[in-house]
C-alpha cells in the first residue's frame, strides 16, 4: 500500500516535467496532426495527475472526473480534431508567424516566468509549486499559440490547451472542483469545439484557406 502511494505522490510530482516537455514540443511542432497528439499526450498526463489524486485523497468524484478527462480529451476531441483536418483538405502546416526556434525560447520563458509567478503564491496555499508553474505555463503557452499560429484550427488547439491550464489549476489549488460544475465545463468545451469547427469550415469555404490572418480583408 506504501509503495502505491508513494507512486501516486510521484506521478502527481512529475506531471509537472512532461507537461514542460509537451509544452516545448508543441511550441517546435509545424504540423497539425503532431499538434493534436501533443495535446492528446498532455490531457493523458493531466488524467493521470487526476487519477492519482483521486487514489491519495479516495475521491470518487476525482475518480468520475479522471474518466471523463480520459474520454472526452485525450480520446473524443483529439479524434473529432483529425477528422475535422482530414476533412478540409487544406495544408497540414500551422502557419505559425514565428521561427520554431523562436516559439520554443518563448515557451521557455513563459515556463520561467510561471514559476517566478507562483513561488510566494504555492507558499501561501500550501500546494506544490511544480504543478502549479506548469498549470500557468500551460494557460500563457495556449494563449501563446492562439496569437502566433494563424491556421484557425490552432485557435481551437490553443484554447483547449488553456482550458487544460485552468483545468489543473483547480486540481492543484483545490484538488478538482465540484463534479456538477466539471461536467458543465466539460459540456461547455465540447459545444465550443463544435461551433468553432463550424466556423473554421465557413472560413475555409469563404476564403478558401484557414489562414485567420485573411480576415483582415473584412475590415473597412
Amino acid at each position: 500500500m506504501r509503495i502505491i502511494n508513494f507512486a501516486a505522490s510521484q506521478a502527481i510530482s512529475s506531471s509537472a516535467v512532461l507537461i514542460f516537455l509537451t509544452l516545448l514540443l508543441l511550441a517546435a511542432a509545424r504540423r497539425m496532426s503532431n499538434c493534436i497528439s501533443l495535446f492528446a499526450a498532455q490531457s493523458l498526463v493531466i488524467a493521470a495527475q487526476v487519477f492519482a489524486t483521486a487514489y491519495l485523497h479516495k475521491s470518487v468524484t476525482a475518480l468520475v472526473v479522471g474518466v471523463m478527462v480520459l474520454l472526452i480529451k485525450v480520446l473524443a476531441i483529439p479524434y473529432a480534431l483529425f477528422q475535422l483536418v482530414k476533412r478540409l483538405h487544406t495544408s497540414r502546416d500551422v502557419k505559425a508567424s514565428i521561427a520554431p526556434a523562436g516559439s520554443v525560447f518563448i515557451t521557455a520563458a513563459l515556463i520561467f516566468v510561471s514559476y517566478s509567478a507562483v513561488q510566494s503564491y504555492a507558499k501561501d496555499l500550501n500546494v506544490a509549486r511544480d504543478p502549479l508553474a506548469a498549470a500557468v505555463a500551460i494557460i500563457l503557452s495556449g494563449c501563446f499559440l492562439m496569437t502566433s499560429r494563424n491556421k484557425a484550427l490552432m485557435q481551437i488547439l490553443g484554447l483547449l490547451i488553456l482550458e487544460n491550464g485552468i483545468f489543473m489549476a483547480a486540481l492543484t489549488t483545490t484538488f478538482g472542483m465540484p463534479l456538477v460544475i466539471e461536467i458543465g465545463i466539460v459540456f461547455d468545451l465540447v459545444m465550443g469545439v463544435f461551433l468553432m469547427g463550424i466556423f473554421t469550415f465557413r472560413i475555409r469555404e469563404s476564403f478558401n484557406d484557414l489562414d485567420v490572418s485573411k480576415l483582415r480583408k473584412l475590415r473597412g
